[in-house]
């Protein structure tokens, strides 16, 4: 869609949310920018904390014979665009400067949901309710809604961690003084951020017009170091404090809400994972959230315990930071865990690799903040994964069953034969079908070891053959036939094991059907029905019933509830 259609189908919808698209004026000036900082080396010193290789990365790029030197690819390890729309700031980072990791904040559902499917990373909804505090990013860009920019801005100086961050607001942000004193940190008294004005620009021609005048700033920090030494006396000890520019807005938030304390909280909560996990959505994240009071109300009190006690017990601010660091991710990785286990029900329908990888990308989920609006985002791209995952195993499994002397085959390979493959005077067919005879190795040296007759147990389940979750193959029954059914009671293969490691399946042939049939039609070697009725031998009414409803079973978005799966008693 264009930007005025996406704007009405916004509009109708009620999410518009105050949605001005960024002119590509705008983003131009922000693209060079950035190339400038890059190409001059300067972003480097407008990162805090020394983080700036968790931010910002250079990569050797071709030898330019006339220019004589080697021109660099940069790379913005984390890119964070607040009030995202669809994208487009993303998609102005071009040239020698590139993104990693692309992340967002977006209110509008429609939206939100079609970032996730081009691989934005959603790391919150509404974006007052959604913390910074944690997370760190080399780059922040925001246009936010002109009616509340002022409070808008607050949050993020008041919050975020980036290397550079750039914000499009209306002039008369310069002579408002909430702003500026913005960035003056309170302990200290000095300022924080260097703030320059790229441009200024306007929205009389934009996408969706507008008389505001606008300007696109630039903000970094500032790296002078200020001591302001605070001296007493302990037990004849003599200690001092000092005070910088350097610190997070993490650090920041703490000794602005809770205070500056040196002691490590005392006691942990017990575990209550096992009644949580039985708990329905909504009672999970009240939860979460009363969790959370109360580890915020622990170390606001601590706080506020006198200094003289706490220095007693030589206990350093740094390290107690560092604690109330700790507790907040752990709490919110525990959460999310349970969040996870809830997955089971889609769990049963991967093999152990493809679950291994899902698993492995959802780990970054764990930075989130733990609400309804964030367990909906890992909804839809749980279900976004999964269809591309489902596709892909089907393929590995049966690469992995493919023997020479278990396939068939298409008659467009009428001349290939076995022997030709055997001696390796040709490759395999460019095409071919699995017998619903074959014999593979399969070992497993105990119950929950994972073998190819496991992941094929899966792929019954994704073709439709739905072999209950307890069914497993048994590694000690040698030379027993061993029979795998559906819920039904539907004979979906039987299996037998041998000494040798080797497994014989006889499979049931209108599932062997399936499988061949979406093998093929994933890797485009049949193109329409009548492939399928010359291929496979059936009737055209048969081939058109098997090419209208294909075999796969995906999931979707009415599938959400899955999450709020619960085991039967």
């Amino acid at each position: 869609m264009t930007a005025t259609q996406k704007i009405r189908a916004l509009t109708e919808n009620s999410e518009d949310y105050e949605w001005y698209p960024t002119t590509d004026e705008i983003l131009s000036a922000m693209n060079k920018d950035l190339h400038t900082l890059f190409m001059k080396e300067k972003i480097a010193e407008h990162s805090y904390h020394n983080r700036h290789d968790k931010m910002f990365s250079y990569e050797s790029g071709k030898f330019n014979d006339k220019k004589g030197e080697y021109e660099k690819t940069y790379f913005i390890k984390t890119f964070l665009d607040v009030g995202a729309g669809d994208g487009r700031v993303f998609d102005a980072v071009n040239g020698r400067v590139a993104i990693e990791r692309r992340y967002g904040i977006e209110k509008s559902k429609a939206q939100a949901d079609d970032l996730i499917g081009r691989g934005v990373f959603i790391i919150g909804r509404d974006f007052f309710k959604t913390s910074l505090l944690d997370k760190e990013y080399g780059v922040i860009f925001s246009n936010p809604p002109y009616s509340r920019f002022a409070e808008w801005t607050e949050k993020l100086f008041r919050e975020a961690n980036f290397g550079v961050m750039y914000l499009v607001l209306p002039v008369r942000w310069q002579h408002q003084t909430r702003e500026a004193g913005l960035r003056v940190d309170k302990r200290c008294g000095i300022e924080l951020y260097d703030v320059k004005v790229i441009g200024e620009f306007d929205f009389l021609h934009a996408d969706r017009s507008a008389r505001a005048r606008v300007n696109l700033i630039r903000v970094t920090h500032k790296k002078v170091k200020v001591e302001d030494h605070y001296r007493g006396e302990s037990a004849g000890h003599h200690f001092e404090f000092g005070c910088e520019t350097e610190r997070d807005s993490f650090e920041r938030w703490i000794a602005e809400n809770i205070g500056s304390f040196e002691a490590e909280p005392g006691e942990n909560e017990k575990e209550k994972d096992l009644k949580l996990k039985e708990s329905p959505i909504p009672e999970l994240v009240e939860s979460f959230e009363a969790e959370a009071k109360a580890l915020f109300d622990l170390f606001k009190a601590i706080g506020k315990t006198p200094f003289r006690v706490i220095e007693a017990f030589h206990i350093d601010r740094k390290s107690v930071l560092e604690v109330i660091r700790e507790n907040i991710k752990s709490l919110k990785e525990r959460y999310w865990r349970i969040a996870f286990d809830k997955l089971s029900v889609i769990n049963s329908r991967l093999i152990h690799e493809t679950r291994r990888k899902l698993l492995y990308e959802m780990e970054e989920f764990q930075s989130l903040d733990f609400n309804e609006d964030n367990i909906y985002t890992i909804a839809v791209w749980v279900i976004k994964h999964f269809n591309e995952y489902t596709g892909e195993q089907i393929l590995s499994v049966f690469d992995a069953l493919t023997s020479q002397d278990y396939i068939t085959a298409y008659k467009s390979n009428v001349h290939w034969n076995h022997d030709d493959w055997r001696y390796g005077r040709k490759p395999k067919p460019e095409k071919y079908k699995l017998d619903y005879r074959l014999v593979t190795h399969c070992y497993k040296s105990y119950r929950y070891d994972q073998c190819v007759v496991d992941d094929f147990i899966v792929i019954c389940r994704s073709l439709g053959y739905y072999i209950p979750d307890y069914r497993y193959l048994d590694h000690e029954a040698l030379g027993a036939e061993q029979r795998f059914c559906t819920v039904e009671n539907q004979l979906a293969f039987t299996v037998r094991l041998y000494k040798n490691h080797n497994a014989h399946l006889k499979i049931n042939q209108d599932l062997m059907m399936k499988f061949n049939i979406e093998v093929a039609r994933l890797r485009h070697w049949i193109n329409d029905h009548r492939d399928i009725q010359e291929e496979f031998e059936v009737s055209e009414a048969e081939a058109l019933r098997l090419w209208n409803q294909p075999s796969l079973l995906n999931i979707g978005q009415a599938d959400i509830p899955l999450l709020e799966y619960k085991k039967s008693a």
